[in-house]
């Protein structure tokens, strides 16, 4: 690594012996100090090491809001704009009508763009950015969806089918006027509505919001039939219904060859999944050719835990299912080594240890880990 204050005499000694292509390679590890050192020794240096510096905006706090937007700045240097390949807003970040016209107007000068992140937590629309935004190597979008944005956001999907990422949301279900080109769509994550708007065939990961009851599960899995290369399925809901049965039935009906299932809920659940209900879980395993690995949603930290019926419900699914390795049930993490289960929860394994001395009962209050 580059060391700042000795960047001149280094930059000269390897330029000497090393291909542009190696120094590419490890000045892309170097630091934002370091970067700024090396662009002072010589022109190759800086023109290597300027397409780091500027590689990617994140626009995280309001300081660094208020630089950006010093749109002058940038618009007298469009050079430096065509190194950007990552835009970044944070989520949380609160903007004005009048920052995104600013914003809009510096992003559309980014050529060499790669990732669009525009996930707010507060959304505001980027009309214009939609409707006018070309950028050729776009690879990863996140956006939030209004009604009256629909057929800009279309619109923009079209004019960049060399999206492989996609994630947007939308406080209501919106009828779009068309179907996007996804051609080279491999991720997909959004509202369960949103699968019709895509060529779904190439899909390799697919994580589906269902925010309200009522959802028909075949009417939305049945799509994922299509993607004979889907691997990863996560479904997140917001309700009680339907249950983890009812969406591992649809699942094992359309996309019996996934590898990796997990299903989320937004609120915690107040009671921890029973050998009853894993009984019936069992029934649909069999049905899975690959899977490997399943998570059930997060329950309330104060929920009483049974190891005993958590043991006996994984060596059910692992007898209806070879092929399961690891399963998160009732928020703790299990890995299976040569047919047998540990727990794989950080300071979990002791107190199960001290459970099967006799020091704790097979029933206690155990304070699970959420953070996977």
């Amino acid at each position: 690594m580059v060391i700042t204050r000795r960047a001149f005499k280094i930059s000269r000694s390897i330029i000497a012996w090393l291909p542009n292509e190696v120094l590419f390679f490890i000045i892309a590890y170097a630091a934002h100090p370091e970067l700024l050192s090396l662009c002072l020794t010589s022109r190759l240096m800086r023109e290597i090491s300027t397409r780091f510096l500027y590689r990617g905006v994140h626009l995280n706090t309001k300081k660094t809001l208020k630089l950006f937007l010093r749109v002058d700045r940038w618009c007298t240097s469009p050079p430096a704009l065509s190194h950007v390949q990552k835009f970044l807003v944070k989520q949380d970040l609160k903007l004005a009508e009048a920052h995104v016209t600013q914003i809009t107007r510096v992003v559309l000068l980014m050529t060499s763009l790669k990732h669009l992140l525009l996930y707010l937590a507060e959304p505001i629309e980027f009309h214009q950015l939609l409707q006018d935004g070309v950028f050729p190597n776009l690879v990863t979008f996140r956006y939030i969806v209004q009604p009256n944005t629909a057929s800009a956001f279309i619109g923009f999907l079209h004019r960049h089918p060399t999206i492989n990422n996609l994630t947007f949301a939308s406080e209501e279900s919106i009828q779009f006027p068309r179907r996007a080109d996804s051609t080279y769509l491999k991720i997909y994550e959004g509202p369960n509505w949103g699968l019709s708007l895509f060529d779904v065939s190439g899909l390799t990961s697919v994580s589906l919001m269902w925010y309200s009851d009522g959802v028909d599960i075949d009417c939305c899995l049945s799509q994922l039939t299509e993607a004979k290369d889907l691997e990863c399925i996560v479904i997140l809901t917001s309700t009680t219904t339907p249950t983890e049965a009812e969406i591992l039935a649809g699942i094992s009906r359309h996309a019996p060859h996934v590898k990796v299932l997990r299903l989320r809920s937004l609120v915690a659940k107040q009671v921890g999944l029973s050998l009853e209900q894993a009984v019936e879980i069992q029934g649909h395993l069999h049905k899975f050719s690959a899977l490997s690995t399943i998570e059930l949603p997060a329950v309330d930290y104060n929920t009483e835990f049974r190891l005993d019926h958590d043991m006996q419900a994984l060596k059910l699914w692992q007898d209806a299912c070879k092929t399961i390795s690891s399963a998160t049930l009732n928020s703790i993490i299990w890995q299976s080594v040569n047919g047998e289960w540990y727990c794989a929860n950080s300071g979990i394994k002791r107190l199960i240890t001290m459970m099967k001395e006799g020091v704790l009962g097979p029933t206690f209050v155990l304070v699970p880990a959420f953070e996977f």
